[in-house]
């Protein structure tokens, strides 16, 4: 299979630059998100085809970009930065990763999103993201998407740019010190699922992916130049799962 491996939207690298891309990145502990993300996609190809069988899907031509940005096009502000981006001809699947953060973290909901900073501003890129979606979803309007959490309302957009299929993947991993968190969040998501209402051009699943760190946390090491020559994390088992509306 050809595939196209980028960070952000440059010209196409091999695996280990992408890992010098990250290296430079902040991390709060070995525990954050990327670094089981990207330790999972470094075998690229069999990832890739693992991935697409499971969704039924078929590209001879694959571009995959981690950090893909997506900038709104109203208003001002951030672009939405993909973890991993999956583009073909026919498809488009947004990747997000997930591992403390449920345990750790409050969704920021679109309502509370808006009240910080310019409400004006805020409304004009809360309505870009939107129109994205719009013509993704069977019903979608303002007041049905107070309540969700922001972050997962542009990653979705995001998959929704797009000519043909969008499919956005939350790849969670978990352990036994983040286990118990891992059903409320799926809760979450499929609440978040169940408002934006996709029509059959969009759809969403989980990917949870049990794992053991093999290496403790240690300030001296860079994971990600690590994983060159070790991994960082075994994978256990793996399940994914669609979520319906």
């Amino acid at each position: 299979m050809n595939f196209d491996l980028r960070f952000g939207q440059p010209t196409s690298y091999d695996f280990d630059t992408i890992l010098d891309q990250f290296s430079g990145t902040k991390i709060n502990s070995f525990r954050t998100s990327s670094i089981p993300l990207v330790q999972f996609w470094k075998d690229t190809n069999v990832r890739l085809i693992e991935l697409l069988n499971k969704l039924s899907l078929h590209s001879d031509n694959t571009t995959l970009c981690f950090e893909y940005p997506t900038k709104p096009e109203l208003g001002k502000g951030k672009s939405s930065m993909t973890d991993l981006m999956i583009l073909s001809q026919n498809f488009k699947i947004a990747i997000e990763a997930k591992f403390t953060e449920y345990k750790e973290m409050k969704p920021d909901i679109i309502s509370n999103w808006e009240k910080k900073g310019n409400r004006e501003n805020r409304l004009k890129v809360l309505e870009y993201w939107t129109s994205l979606i719009k013509p993704f979803s069977k019903g979608l309007d303002y007041n049905s998407i107070q309540n969700i959490d922001y972050q997962f309302y542009h990653r979705t957009a995001s998959a929704c740019k797009c000519i043909g299929k969008a499919i956005v993947v939350y790849q969670i991993f978990y352990d036994e010190k983040t286990f118990d968190y891992l059903e409320n969040y799926k809760n979450q998501l499929s609440d978040y699922v169940r408002v934006v209402n996709p029509n059959e051009n969009l759809d969403f699943y989980i990917w949870e992916i049990e794992v053991v760190q093999r290496i403790k946390d240690d300030i001296e090491i860079n994971p990600f130049i690590e994983m060159k020559s070790q991994n960082i994390y075994d994978f256990i088992k793996s399940d994914l799962t669609e979520i319906k509306n």
